[in-house]
C-alpha cells in the first residue's frame, strides 16, 4: 500500500509514477479531498478529547467539595467546556455525557473517512522503483542477460505435448476429474514433478541459505490482503465457501508474507529467506483462450516461492540475490534463458522492480516465463504491519521481497522439450539425476 505521507508531501511526483504504470489521477486527488476532511475530524476530535479529560479532571473534586460546601462555584475548565455554569453536578455530568457522545460521533466519522481513504489506496499498485525501466507496453521490457545456447537439431523438436503423451502427461483424466486446467501426471511425469521440487528445495536450502516452510494452502482474506492479493486479484481466487473466510493460495507468497504479520524484527534477524513448496491454484480469470495446449497455462501447479523479509537499505542487494538464486536453477538444468527486466507499464501489482527469468522452449518456439523475481519495498509490510529495528533501534518498514525458484511446469517444459532426442528418449541433466534416479525419461 501506498504511504499516505508520499501523496502529502508530492502528490504530483506520485501522479507522475503512477501515470508510468497507466494509473490515472483522479484517486490520488479523491485521497487528498479526504485527507484533509480526515485530519480536520481528527483534530476536532482531539480538540474535544483534551477539553474533555480537563472537564472531567476538574468535575471529581468539584462534586466532592460540594458534599462539605453546596455553594461551592462550578470550576472554571468545567464553564468553559459547556459554555454556561451548571446548576449541580448532575446537570455537568449528563451535559458532559452528551459531549462525549459527540466527540466519539466525531471520532467515527474521522475514521469512517480513513476507510475510505485505505479502500482506494488498496486498489492502487505500487509505485516503480528509480532504476525501472518506464515503458508503454510488455514491449519496452528490457533483456538485462541471456544465459546458454539455444540447441540446433538435426530433427524436427516436438512440443511437449507431443513428446510425452505416453510418458503421463494426461490432460483428458486431469479434465474428466476437475476441468481443464488441471493436469494429471502418471508414472515418469509424475516422478520428474517430485524431483524437480526435491531439487529446488534441495538447492536453496543447502546452497543458498533459505529455511524451508511448510505452510497452509488455504488462506484467510487479511492474509491475502497483506501480500496484495486483495482486493486486485479477487476474480483470479478460488474460494471455499460462504462458511469459511478460507481461500486457496495463489503462491506461497501469500502465506510466507504473513509470517511476521504485526512483528518487530531486530536488525540481527534480518534478512530472513524462507522458500517453500506448494501447490498454487488459479482461475486465470483474464486469460481466457491464451496458451491452452500442454501444461503452459493451468489452474493448479507447483512451485517452489523463495521470499526475503529485510532491512530497506538492503533490498536492492537482496533484489539481485534472490533472482541470482533463481538463475542458478536454471544453470545448473542447462537450460537455456534469459532476465528480462519489466517495464512500468508491464509490471506485477505489488511489484516496485521485477526480474522474469524466461527459459526458452524450442518444441513451443517460444520463451517461457519460469520465475517472477520482485522487490515490493514496504508496499506489503504496510499491509502486513511488519517492521524492523535500525541501526538507532527505532523500529521502521521492512521490505519485501519474493520469487518464484522455479514454477514447476514450464520449468519441466523447458527440460522436456530441450533434452528431447531423435528416437523420442528424454535425457535427464546431471544435476536433477541424483533426483530422479535415472538419465534418461
Amino acid at each position: 500500500m501506498i504511504d499516505i505521507k508520499l501523496i502529502r508531501d508530492d502528490a504530483d511526483d506520485v501522479k507522475r509514477r503512477l501515470a508510468d504504470r497507466k494509473v490515472e489521477p483522479e484517486p490520488i486527488d479523491e485521497v487528498l479531498k479526504l485527507d484533509e476532511t480526515w485530519r480536520a475530524k481528527k483534530t476536532e476530535g482531539e480538540v474535544q478529547q483534551a477539553a474533555l479529560n480537563k472537564a472531567n479532571k476538574a468535575f471529581g473534586p468539584w462534586m466532592g467539595g460540594r458534599k462539605k460546601n453546596p455553594d461551592m462555584p462550578a470550576p472554571q475548565q468545567l464553564v468553559e467546556l459547556l459554555g454556561e455554569t451548571p446548576a449541580d453536578p448532575e446537570t455537568a455530568k449528563e451535559k458532559l455525557r452528551l459531549l462525549g457522545e459527540e466527540k466519539d460521533k466525531v471520532e467515527a466519522e474521522a475514521d469512517a473517512i480513513m476507510n475510505q481513504i485505505d479502500g482506494i489506496l488498496l486498489n492502487l499498485p505500487n509505485l516503480p522503483h528509480p532504476q525501472t525501466p518506464v515503458g508503454k507496453s510488455e514491449d519496452d521490457n528490457v533483456i538485462r542477460k541471456e544465459w546458454g545456447t539455444k540447441r540446433e537439431f538435426d530433427f524436427e523438436p516436438k512440443a511437449h505435448w507431443d513428446l510425452v503423451g505416453d510418458k503421463g502427461l494426461e490432460l483428458e483424466i486431469g479434465g474428466r476429474i476437475s476441468g481443464s486446467g488441471f493436469p494429471f501426471l502418471r508414472g515418469k511425469l509424475a516422478k520428474l514433478e517430485r524431483a524437480l521440487i526435491n531439487f529446488f528445495l534441495e538447492l536453496h536450502t543447502s546452497e543458498h541459505g533459505y529455511t524451508e516452510c511448510w505452510t497452509p494452502f488455504m488462506v484467510r482474506g487479511e492474509t491475502l490482503r497483506n501480500s496484495s492479493q486483495l482486493p486486485k486479484f479477487y476474480d483470479d481466487l478460488y474460494r471455499a465457501d460462504e462458511r469459511d473466510d478460507l481461500y486457496l493460495i495463489p503462491t506461497a507468497e501469500v502465506p510466507l508474507t504473513s509470517v511476521h504479520a504485526g512483528e518487530i524484527l531486530d536488525a540481527e534477524q534480518v534478512p530472513v529467506r524462507y522458500c517453500a513448496f506448494t501447490p498454487c491454484f488459479r482461475r486465470e480469470a483474464g486469460a481466457a483462450g491464451k496458451d491452452t495446449r500442454g501444461i503452459l497455462r493451468v489452474h493448479q501447479f507447483s512451485k517452489v516461492e523463495l521470499m526475503v523479509v529485510t532491512a530497506p537499505d538492503r533490498s536492492d542487494e537482496e533484489h539481485e540475490t534472490l533472482t541470482r538464486c533463481a538463475e542458478t536453477v536454471l544453470e545448473r538444468l542447462e537450460i537455456p534463458h534469459r532476465r528480462l527486466e519489466l517495464c512500468t507499464a508491464d509490471l506485477g501489482f505489488g511489484a516496485a522492480r521485477c526480474y522474469d527469468l524466461e527459459a526458452w522452449a524450442p518444441g513451443v518456439g517460444n520463451w517461457l516465463e519460469v520465475s517472477s523475481c520482485s522487490t515490493f519495498g514496504d508496499f506489503q509490510a504496510r499491509r502486513a504491519k511488519i517492521r524492523v529495528r535500525g541501526e538507532d533501534k527505532k523500529p521502521q518498514l521492512a521490505h519485501t521481497l519474493n520469487g518464484s525458484g522455479l514454477a514447476v511446469p514450464r520449468t519441466m517444459i523447458a527440460l522436456l522439450e530441450n533434452n528431447q532426442q531423435a528416437d523420442g528418449t528424454i535425457n535427464i541433466p546431471k544435476a536433477l539425476q541424483p533426483h530422479y534416479g535415472a538419465e534418461t525419461l
